[in-house]
């Protein structure tokens, strides 16, 4: 009798235990829900701090990843998602997990990384049906890196997976031909070109990059400093000429290659938004027309 006792109280305690478990987790999922992610996301926490089954931890650190992408905390999500661990890469939780870490590193501005998590991930699986779901993260990463060639390859396989008829397949080829072919691809500007060509000519790197008016200005800055320094020294005010004159060239100019190089990086990015809503359009309406 006394043992039925204390298995009577011990399972009262367990089931105790599972419901007040069940209850935080529907709170915590209600307030991502409703949109309270960073409330959710402490929820989250507390509950991984609390469990101890491999299997429930990894799902409660995904959703917790999730609540920091919905914030916009892409690093935050990425280093939850790092702590997962699959003894399984069949799992069907392990793809999920590794879609969101390669979207998050692509938000973050990491697009060799994604590319490498999607690569891992059908390396470790045997999972060969849903590779459609990452083609749009590993198309657009792939942009990043400039590598049109291997794109256009992957926007051809994400048509051909959409099953369309045979003659939407081929127009939707021939406009994605189009969209790569090299008049349309966006022109990079190489930030060493740039820095070099201010190096040698003041000015002449941000005109490189695409801003002629600034270059101009740059130009004729480093051009008048020089020219007051040159005339102090001439007159005899050495002093005057090295200190303010050239100490002031020394500024204007470096500090004109560092602008140059900013410039062509953000002339790139541009053209890389540019060129992406492009694709974006036409990944949206082969999703739309499924």
């Amino acid at each position: 009798m006394q043992y039925i006792i204390k298995f009577f109280f011990s399972f009262i305690f367990l089931c105790g235990i599972s419901l007040i478990s069940n209850s935080a987790v529907l709170k915590a999922d209600s307030l991502y829900a409703s949109g309270n992610y960073f409330e959710a996301s402490i929820e989250y926490e507390r509950l991984v701090f609390q469990g101890d089954a491999e299997t429930d931890l990894n799902w409660l650190r995904y959703k917790k990843a999730l609540c920091y992408r919905k914030m916009n905390d892409f690093g935050r999500a990425i280093s939850a998602l790092q702590t997962t661990y699959f003894s399984n890469p069949d799992d069907s939780l392990y793809r999920f997990v590794c879609y969101e870490q390669s979207l998050c590193y692509y938000l973050n501005n990491e697009p060799a990384r994604a590319l490498w998590k999607i690569d891992e991930y059908f390396h470790r699986s045997s999972d060969s049906v849903n590779i459609g779901v990452f083609l749009p993260i590993k198309i657009l990463s792939l942009h990043e890196t400039y590598k049109w060639e291997e794109a256009e390859q992957n926007f051809v396989e994400f048509i051909e997976l959409q099953h369309f008829t045979p003659e939407k397949e081929i127009t939707l080829k021939r406009l994605t031909e189009e969209l790569y072919s090299k008049k349309n691809r966006p022109r990079i500007k190489s930030l060493k070109a740039a820095r070099n060509w201010s190096r040698f000519i003041p000015g002449s790197g941000q005109m490189y990059a695409g801003k002629s008016g600034e270059g101009i200005i740059n130009f004729l800055i480093n051009a008048s400093v020089l020219t007051f320094a040159g005339v102090q020294v001439y007159n005899g005010f050495y002093i005057t000429g090295y200190l303010v004159g050239l100490g002031f060239f020394n500024k204007t100019y470096h500090g004109g290659m560092k602008r140059a190089e900013v410039i062509a990086s953000q002339t790139n990015k541009q053209h890389m938004v540019e060129f992406n809503r492009e694709v974006n359009q036409e990944l949206i309406s082969i999703i739309a027309s499924e």
